[in-house]
């Protein structure tokens, strides 16, 4: 049995394709498992300072400041940025799932073709 460039390049895509499975779904589990920190493409922005109500200010002044301090009892501070963060990993992933399941099919499409040459011959 001959090794032609045809097998080879097939063999070489799917080597390829579900190496870029494997580590996809190792480095999700990572991040996901609390091993690894996820990619930080968003950072939260620096707090600017505020300036606490006084007794001189607006009621309306005074309930926003009020509000605000409820809100941040409510929801941490990098809830936003987090959810951020993990939602483009997970769009990066399933982009690479997918990439990786095509690169494997290209890979087999090579190999199916180069059998079927082979058996014409």
């Amino acid at each position: 049995m001959e090794f032609t460039i045809k097998q080879f390049l097939g063999w070489t895509l799917v080597i390829i394709g579900l190496t870029m499975v494997f580590w996809d779904i190792s480095t999700t589990y990572f991040y996901f498992s609390g091993d690894k920190e996820f990619p930080q493409l968003f950072m939260k922005q620096q707090p600017v300072a505020e300036t606490a109500a006084t007794s001189g200010s607006t009621l309306q002044d005074q309930m926003m400041v009020i509000v605000k301090d409820q809100i941040k009892q409510m929801i941490p501070e990098n809830s936003a940025t987090e959810l951020l963060n993990i939602s483009t990993w997970m769009i990066f992933a399933s982009f690479m799932l997918w990439a990786g399941s095509k690169v494997v099919g290209m890979g087999t499409d090579f190999l199916k073709n180069d059998q079927r040459e082979n058996k014409r011959i």
